[in-house]
């Protein structure tokens, strides 16, 4: 499974760096490293993380078809604080729902950090396919906690990607806050 996991690291990095430099390509990468990810987390006992990936694999469809030529309105957007408030709502009462449910039949082996940081996941994601430059922000926080999870799981390798995925998210934000400013 070690390899499984290093592959999906490999092509998950690929993916970030991608979608910093705005290239579509990167859910191509990204749609890759989540197939690859439903067996690791499964594996690892953390079921929404891996149902997550599956939506992951949804998302980067949905990412290569927004980001065609045919929308050509690449530029990133802002969010206004409301926008970010409702997530947040959103994020809390689905993970605060689902958490009881993964730790009764999920069998989950952590099930409030897994339920919030898939719920986070899911809405930050959604927001980068929307072209939103805070995605990132929720990037830097979602990765750092999702990585002290895989860590606690014994997923070596995706702990340390998710670590450098908020050190990217990190440079994302700073190159597609940059690219606002200059539209």
């Amino acid at each position: 499974m070690e390899a499984t996991e290093l592959s999906a690291a490999a092509a998950g990095f690929l993916y970030i760096a991608l979608a910093i430099a705005r290239r579509r390509e990167c859910w191509i990468a990204g749609g890759f490293s989540s197939a690859l990810y439903v067996w690791v987390l499964v594996d690892a006992r953390l079921p929404m993380q891996a149902a997550l990936q599956l939506l992951y694999v949804a998302m980067a469809v949905y990412g290569w078809i927004a980001w065609s030529p045919a929308h050509a309105d690449t530029r990133p957007r802002s969010w206004p604080p409301s926008a970010h408030g409702l997530a947040l709502a959103a994020v809390a009462a689905a993970g605060l729902a689902s958490a009881p449910l993964i730790a009764r039949y999920g069998q989950s082996a952590a099930p409030l950090a897994e339920s919030l940081g898939t719920w986070a996941s899911v809405a930050a994601t959604w927001m980068l396919a929307r072209r939103c430059v805070e995605s990132w922000l929720w990037w830097v926080v979602v990765d750092l906690g999702l990585a002290t999870l895989f860590a606690s799981q014994g997923l070596a390798w995706t702990a340390a990607l998710y670590a450098a995925y908020a050190l990217l998210a990190v440079a994302g934000w700073r190159q597609w806050r940059r690219a606002l400013k200059a539209s």
